[in-house]
């Protein structure tokens, strides 16, 4: 089985699914038969991923009708399906497709079109999440799943390296301002900005784009209170004083420059 595929199976038994992943249909690879004996519910699942993409074409409807008359509705497929669900009695067949790459403008345009033809989306990439999340520190045997496991707890545990991954090629700048948001929306992270330094932190105001006027409301209505507002504009007129004091020191240092200075 391809590694995407293999994922997918293991995420099935991991539900309480036991699988059949090796059903042919004239020599063709027809997916995966996931059954759950209790609930008398089969998946038929088909899973097609890709790096860069996975839908392309412009006529969403008619893709969608073609894709799920090639995987799910054609005779043999149907029939190789069949025949392997006999095991159970009136089996509930659902038609399950896994994608990856669902560009977001057109994300509930395609599941809406699929589900016009009885088949259920579901993205590679919430699987694969599940997956990784539940990982324990037990030895796997499966090839696949034993590289996610060394991905979670010896790659992704290492903060440096999870940064650098970051800002690396692969990830575009949306995806980049993307992951911060989603980073700052957790209180738990938000709180470790405590032992931010303030020239990290006056760095990050810097390059946030925010104006003069925002920054003020920012701080009036986000962060100060009635006790720290007054300490705040204290300290502010005591920098404001320094800095025309050295001004003005600096101007008299230049003017009391010795005129061989200038020779």
């Amino acid at each position: 089985m391809s590694a995407e595929k293999e994922i997918v199976n293991y995420w099935c038994n991991k539900k309480g699914f036991f699988t059949i992943s090796n059903i042919k249909s004239n020599n063709k690879d027809i997916g995966i038969l996931a059954a759950n004996p209790k609930t008398k519910e089969i998946l038929h699942i088909q899973v097609s991923c890709s790096l860069t993409g996975t839908i392309d074409s412009k006529e969403m409807g008619i893709s969608a009708e073609k894709i799920s008359e090639e995987k799910f509705y054609n005779d043999s497929i149907s029939e190789a399906v069949r025949k392997s669900a006999d095991f159970m009695e009136k089996p509930a067949i659902k038609r399950v497709l896994v994608l990856s790459s669902l560009p977001k403008s057109r994300k509930a345009g395609i599941i809406k079109e699929f589900g016009i033809m009885d088949v259920q989306i579901m993205e590679f990439e919430d699987i694969l999440y599940d997956v990784l999340e539940n990982l324990d520190t037990q030895y796997y045997k499966n090839d696949i799943i034993r590289t996610l496991q060394l991905t979670k707890f010896l790659l992704l545990s290492q903060p440096a390296m999870m940064a650098k991954l970051l800002v690396n090629d692969s990830f575009s700048s949306s995806s980049r301002k993307e992951f911060l948001s989603n980073i700052l929306d957790s209180e738990e992270i938000v709180k470790e900005f405590r032992k931010t330094n303030s020239e990290r932190l006056g760095a990050i105001l810097k390059n946030s784009g925010l104006k003069a006027a925002e920054l003020a409301q920012m701080l009036e209505n986000n962060i100060l209170n009635k006790k720290t507002r007054r300490l705040f504009m204290n300290s502010m007129i005591e920098q404001e004083s320094k800095r025309k004091i050295a001004g003005k020191t600096k101007r008299t240092e230049k003017l009391n420059v010795p005129l061989k200075k200038f020779f």
